[in-house]
């Protein structure tokens, strides 16, 4: 008897855009740096890009991460 499932690797291919946005709102992050008025800042960002907070070095931005129990994950 054949299954109806799909495979995993089958899934993403079937959730809207909006599903995938959602996808570890709220366990992922990411820091990314920026320019502040002329200086150097890191910005957590949540998965869906939302600025949660900014910092003035990567390890305050790290701390940020830990304290919002986020795993970051690299972007590019």
């Amino acid at each position: 008897m054949k299954s109806n499932f799909l495979p995993d690797h089958m899934i993403p291919f079937l959730m809207s855009q909006n599903d995938l946005k959602e996808l570890g709102l709220e366990e992922v992050g990411y820091v990314k740096q920026y320019k502040v008025n002329g200086k150097p800042a890191w910005v957590l960002h949540a998965a869906d890009g939302t600025a949660l907070t900014v910092q003035g070095n990567p390890d305050a931005a790290f701390q940020s991460a830990r304290s919002h129990e986020l795993d970051l994950v690299a972007v590019h």
